[in-house]
């Protein structure tokens, strides 16, 4: 089933051109309908424009509370007749009122790997504590922050001579992919859950190699 996939974003939006790349090649089966900022000037606006996609700024800060802002964010992405929404570098807690708005079909990309190091600076919390593997995980977002269901994840080795950005910078890549291949799972029908566990089915298709010092799983599919 073809997606039709809102994108929520605060800044530059590299996720979303990740996603935008996986439409334009066909390795995504979605329609891309809105990209929706919260902050003005968000680059991630500038991405949407070149490619054509509907695109809007909705600034958080002119509403009274977050659900009063979810609220008109829900009112646009139907507008846009959106049934699934990604959020991509997007800075903020969604209320209860949006989720209810997309029950189960609201994903996130967190570049940590969960449980371990939720909230805001995942990557950097990993590399102040001294963890060895750090990585980076997509997961149905529920009421409690980075608590959803798990769908797939990226782990690689936390190496001693980088800092917190450069590990940053090589968990992005990841990011990058197994976002778009979780999206085309949620597409394909395939994930299903079973209490909190995220189930995938099989599907008749070969396995990517694994990328360099890196360990995805579920393994990532050809084309990923």
């Amino acid at each position: 089933m073809t997606l039709k996939l809102g994108i929520l974003a605060s800044g530059s939006g590299t996720n979303a051109q990740a996603m935008i790349d996986a439409v334009e090649s066909g390795r995504l089966d979605a329609e891309i309908r809105i990209i929706i900022a919260n902050r003005p000037g968000a680059k991630v606006l500038e991405r949407a424009a070149k490619h054509g996609i509907p695109h809007l700024c909705i600034d958080h800060k002119e509403f009274a509370d977050r659900e009063s802002f979810d609220l008109r964010m829900v009112e646009e992405l139907n507008k846009a007749g959106v049934d699934t929404v990604a959020l991509a570098g997007y800075m903020r807690l969604v209320t209860p009122a949006f989720l209810d708005a997309f029950p189960d079909r609201v994903l996130n990309i967190h570049p940590a790997i969960l449980p371990a190091f939720p909230g805001t600076h995942g990557a950097r919390d990993a590399w102040q504590y001294g963890a060895k593997f750090s990585g980076c995980t997509v997961h149905i977002v529920n009421p409690v922050m980075d608590g959803g269901p798990i769908i797939v994840q990226a782990i690689l080795p936390v190496r001693q001579e980088e800092d917190d950005e450069q590990l940053l910078d090589r968990i992005h890549v990841f990011e990058h992919r197994i976002y778009v291949q979780a999206l085309q799972w949620l597409a394909e029908g395939r994930l299903r859950l079973e209490g909190r566990r995220m189930m995938l089915d099989p599907a008749d298709r070969p396995l990517a190699s694994q990328p360099d010092l890196a360990l995805v799983w579920p393994p990532l599919e050809e084309g990923f």
